[in-house]
C-alpha cells in the first residue's frame, strides 16, 4: 500500500466505500481522467462471496451514465426492459375487484422507464472496468479511520497507518457513514417498523416487461421482471411489510412460503415459487442535515436513505453522482480548486 508524505501535493479524489454508488462514482471520474483513490473495508474476496441478491430498476438517466462510462453493452446482457408499470390496491378490497392503474412508457414517448439488472452483475462489471484504469487505485481491506481538511488538501489515515492526501474526499460509505459522524453532521431518520424482503421467483406467465406493485396494508409487494432464461420466466420480489410479519414469513418452510407467495401475488404471474435465497433489510428514511464539510462531500446513502418504492433510492444516488461529476469537470476546466468551499456549496 502506498504512503504519501504529509506535504506532498496530490490532486487525487478520494472515495470511501465501493458499493454500487462508490463504484459508479469512481468509474465516472476515472472516465473523466481524474486521479482516483478508493478505500473499501471489505476484502476483494469477501465482496465476491457476499452476493447481493437484490436487483435495481435503473431509470433512464442511470442507463445514460452506464453508456457514458462505456459499460452498457456488457450490462445490457443482464438488463430487463421495464416498459409498463401496474399499480394494484388491495388494501381495502371488499368488492372482490382489484383497483388497478397502468402506466405505459410509450404514453410519454419513450420505449421503457428503465431496466432491471441484478446488483451482482453491476458490481462485477463496474469492478472489472476500474481494474482497466491506470488512474484508479483501489485499496481493499482498508478503512479510513481519520481525516482532516486543510485549506489546500485533505489528509486521510487508514487502519494500517498509511496516510493519503487528495483534493476532495467523497463519502460513499453508507447509511451509518463514519465520515459523516467524524464531520459531526447530524442526520434525522424515520423508522416505519418495516422490513424489506427480497428474493427471486420463477413463474408460469410471461411478465411482458411489466412491473406490478400490489399495495397492501403492511406495505407494497412489488414484482419486478427479470430477463428470461432458457424459456423460463423470472422476477424479483420486493416485499415490504411490518417487521413482525416479515420475520415470521422468513422462518417458514419453503412449501408453506410458496403457498403464501401464491396468494400474495394474486395469481398475476400464474404458478409462482421461490427461486434461491431470501435477503432482508430494514426500511427507513434518513437525511443528513448538511451534505458537505471541509473538502468532504456526502453522496448516496451517506447523505440520504429512502424506501425502495418507486425505484427512488439508488437512482437518487446516481443523480448525486451525475451532478457532482459535472461540477468537478467544470471546476477543473476553469482551473479552480476541485475541493474548494465554493464548489461544495453549489
Amino acid at each position: 500500500m502506498n504512503k504519501i508524505g504529509f506535504n506532498e501535493v496530490d490532486n487525487s479524489i478520494l472515495i470511501a466505500g465501493l458499493g454500487i454508488s462508490g463504484l459508479i462514482t469512481a468509474c465516472l471520474l476515472a472516465k473523466d481522467e481524474f486521479s482516483v483513490k478508493c478505500f473499501e473495508p471489505i476484502s476483494k474476496i469477501h465482496k465476491r462471496q457476499a452476493i447481493d441478491r437484490r436487483t435495481t430498476a435503473f431509470l433512464n438517466p442511470a442507463v445514460e451514465v452506464f453508456k457514458e462510462i462505456g459499460v452498457w453493452e456488457q450490462l445490457k446482457k443482464f438488463a430487463q426492459p421495464l416498459s409498463t408499470m401496474e399499480i394494484i390496491d388491495v388494501s381495502n378490497d371488499q368488492s372482490g375487484q382489484l383497483a388497478k392503474t397502468i402506466f405505459h412508457a410509450k404514453d410519454i414517448s419513450i420505449n421503457q422507464f428503465g431496466f432491471n439488472i441484478p446488483n451482482k452483475e453491476v458490481i462485477k462489471i463496474l469492478s472489472k472496468y476500474l481494474r482497466t484504469k491506470k488512474n484508479v487505485e483501489c485499496n481493499f481491506e482498508t478503512k479510513i479511520v481519520s481525516h482532516y481538511g486543510y485549506d489546500d488538501f485533505i489528509s486521510v489515515k487508514t487502519d494500517s497507518g498509511s496516510n493519503y492526501n487528495g483534493k476532495l474526499l467523497i463519502a460513499c460509505d453508507g447509511r451509518n457513514s463514519p465520515i459523516r459522524e467524524r464531520e459531526k453532521i447530524k442526520s434525522f431518520s424515520t423508522s416505519y417498523n418495516q422490513l424489506g424482503l427480497v428474493f427471486e421467483v420463477a413463474h408460469k406467465f410471461n411478465h411482458n416487461n411489466t412491473t406490478t406493485e400490489i399495495l397492501d396494508n403492511g406495505g407494497p409487494f412489488t414484482i419486478i421482471p427479470l430477463k428470461r432464461n432458457a424459456n423460463c420466466n423470472y422476477s424479483t420480489i420486493v416485499w415490504m411489510d411490518y417487521t413482525k410479519n416479515i420475520t415470521e414469513i422468513c422462518d417458514l418452510e419453503k412449501s408453506t412460503f410458496n403457498k403464501i407467495l401464491q396468494e400474495k401475488s394474486n395469481n398475476l404471474r400464474g404458478a409462482i415459487k421461490l427461486n434461491g435465497e431470501k435477503q432482508v433489510y430494514p426500511i427507513i428514511t434518513q437525511f443528513a442535515k448538511k451534505l458537505y464539510g471541509k473538502r468532504v462531500v456526502l453522496i448516496a446513502e451517506s447523505a440520504h436513505v429512502m424506501p425502495p418504492t418507486g425505484a427512488q433510492g439508488l437512482n437518487t444516488s446516481i443523480e448525486d453522482i451525475i451532478t457532482l461529476s459535472k461540477i468537478l469537470v467544470k471546476t477543473r476546466s476553469e482551473e479552480k480548486d476541485i475541493g474548494g468551499n465554493s464548489l461544495l456549496t453549489k
